[in-house]
């Protein structure tokens, strides 16, 4: 066996995509925690720090304030006991928070060493706090270093404040530069999957609608190496093994329709100079015998006209010498050929508006061609005492013709194959003859005009019928 050529699944692409997707968007959310982190531990700190650092320094202050009040007091009251006890509660309250405050920011020590130092002064009741906490010499200088202390901690704040503001813009900048890039990578990424995907689906359905639709055999282009990969080449395989069997069966047909044609033609003649008395008397019987047998030879004539005529064409042998032709001209003699098949059905041929047409470009015997062929398949299904129309219509740069007919209609699954060799519907097989090789000689010589046909139908309301030919 032939080693199986690597491919790419496409399952495995939309995992690797989802990975690459979920890294991209880990890694940015990753960054992102640890800048939030990062903000609020600075945060923490500063809260925690020097918030709780300015809060002591204010009862620090004000432990002073209330301490030298206490002291004026006494001073103003001429050595008042009680207010000297004051005195003695508001110093020791200070030095209480003071060795507090110096437990919890030890670096304090070294600044504050002139505020401890004071209390190697052991004061005892009736001491004299005029001397021991003068102003000028003690209160003061603890406010002085209170005071600069404050400040040099609000300035910390500042800086800190700042820098978090820095850290917290950073971090917001990395966060919507990692969500644009995740975004950025996860929508180019997946419109580019999408469109390698649906190019691919699209190639695959345009060659399955021609082969389906129209019976083209074109290669589909699928360059992934991925199921749609395989499964494009398989398509490709299969088309051409059908376009081989089929140019075998047309070349068989044609050499077969080529081969009957002498011995039938043999036939008719023969039936001929039997119906017209040549070789001897004919009774009446005899004569609705040979009738019916010269009218089978008519019809078996005819269908092997047809057939090779579509195998003519599809070997490409068509060739169309476009002229400018005057559209209302082709129909009415379209319509004279058809008359008499319509009014021995008792069908009634209605022509559109056929004033101020431009002409088109077109082949005549060819155009005559697809309208006697949508016209007879008009009436050979419409009802006895119906109408069939024929408009024509001009249009940008074309000419569009129109055969309504009243019949049954086409049901929607049998639209998409009407114009495919030998295709005929269920109802179509029950109620008519045909070999289904009309609407594919239609199409292929509008085709090759470089028009369109198309069908416009549905159950019980009609058909209609449109061709166009571009404007000379």
């Amino acid at each position: 066996m032939f080693p199986r050529p690597w491919r790419i699944s496409i399952t495995l692409k939309l995992l690797a995509w989802c990975i690459a997707l979920l890294a991209v968007t880990y890694a940015t959310s990753t960054l992102l925690v640890a800048r939030t982190e990062e903000a609020v531990d600075g945060s923490a700190q500063l809260m925690r720090v020097n918030h709780e650092l300015d809060v002591a320094i204010v009862r620090l202050v004000r432990q002073l304030e209330q301490m030298e009040g206490h002291r004026k007091t006494y001073e103003y009251l001429n050595g008042d006991e009680i207010y000297l006890e004051y005195v003695i509660d508001d110093l020791l309250e200070f030095r209480r928070l003071l060795e507090e405050t110096m437990v919890s920011f030890p670096w304090l020590r070294e600044d504050w060493g002139p505020l401890t130092e004071e209390y190697a002064i052991t004061l005892k009741k009736g001491g004299d706090p005029v001397r021991l906490l003068g102003p000028g010499r003690t209160v003061a200088l603890w406010l002085d270093i209170l005071e600069r202390t404050r400040l040099d901690n609000q300035e910390r704040m500042q800086l800190r404040l700042k820098e978090l503001r820095a850290g917290a813009r950073q971090a917001a900048e990395t966060g919507r530069l990692g969500l644009l890039m995740a975004i950025g990578i996860g929508l180019g990424g997946s419109l580019l999957l999408a469109w390698r995907l649906n190019s691919s689906l699209r190639e695959l359905m345009r060659g399955i609608h021609d082969f389906g639709r129209f019976a083209r055999t074109t290669p589909v282009v699928v360059k992934s190496r991925d199921e749609l990969g395989e499964l494009a080449g398989a398509f490709n395989r299969l088309t051409a093994r059908l376009e081989r069997e089929e140019r075998m069966r047309s070349e068989f047909i044609a050499m077969l329709s080529h081969e009957i044609r002498t011995p039938l033609t043999s036939i008719r003649e023969s039936v001929e100079l039997v119906a017209d008395g040549t070789l001897g008397g004919v009774v009446e019987e005899q004569k609705q015998f040979l009738d019916i047998a010269r009218h089978e030879s008519d019809r078996l004539a005819a269908l092997l006209t047809r057939l090779m005529k579509v195998s003519s064409l599809e070997a490409g042998e068509l060739e169309v010498e476009l002229r400018a032709e005057d559209p209302a001209a082709l129909v009415r003699e379209a319509l004279e050929r058809i008359a008499p098949v319509a009014r021995a059905v008792s069908i009634a041929l209605v022509p559109g508006i056929l004033e101020g047409l431009p002409p088109v470009l077109a082949d005549a015997g060819h155009v005559g061609q697809v309208l006697l062929n949508l016209l007879g398949n008009a009436i050979k299904f419409s009802p006895p005492g119906s109408e069939v129309r024929l408009d024509v219509t001009a249009g940008e740069g074309e000419v569009v013709f129109t055969v309504t007919d009243q019949g049954p209609g086409i049901p929607e699954e049998d639209r998409e194959f009407v114009f495919q060799k030998y295709y005929r519907g269920d109802d179509a097989k029950k109620s008519v003859d045909g070999a289904g090789l009309g609407l594919s000689i239609c199409r292929i010589i509008a085709e090759a005009h470089g028009g369109l046909i198309r069908i416009e139908s549905g159950p019980g309301r009609g058909s209609r019928f449109l061709f166009s030919l571009k404007t000379a």
